[in-house]
């Protein structure tokens, strides 16, 4: 149990109406935010990064609860200077891309270098 990390997803309006409360559960060691989802859940465009003014609020609302409560905040992200940015607001977990996307990408600059 000592290895186990008990994470809430916050990634729908209801989870947003309902934070405190979910940051208030006993044993929750972490949060974390899937941008594209909650994005589209709050009526807005579904991007990890450049989200619209109504996400990005609702992103620094969580991790500042998140901090309030002593939780860790972690979230999605898809280009490491917004992951850096986030870190910077407060967020202590950041992930980058998935396998699937990293090797498309990778294929793609490999693809890309040999046609030149």
């Amino acid at each position: 149990n000592d290895t186990i990390v008990r994470f809430a997803m916050i990634e729908t309006a209801q989870a947003l109406d309902n934070l405190d409360a979910i940051l208030s559960v006993e044993g929750i060691d972490a949060i974390y935010i899937g941008p594209s989802d909650l994005s589209l859940s709050l009526g807005c465009k579904p991007v990890f990064d450049d989200v619209d003014p109504k996400a990005a609020q609702a992103i620094d609302h969580i991790v500042e609860r998140a901090k309030a409560h002593g939780v860790v905040a972690g979230v999605h992200n898809g280009r490491a200077d917004v992951a850096r940015a986030r870190v910077a607001k407060g967020f202590r977990f950041v992930t980058l891309g998935s396998d699937a996307r990293l090797l498309a990408a990778g294929s793609q600059d490999l693809l890309s270098a040999m046609r030149k």
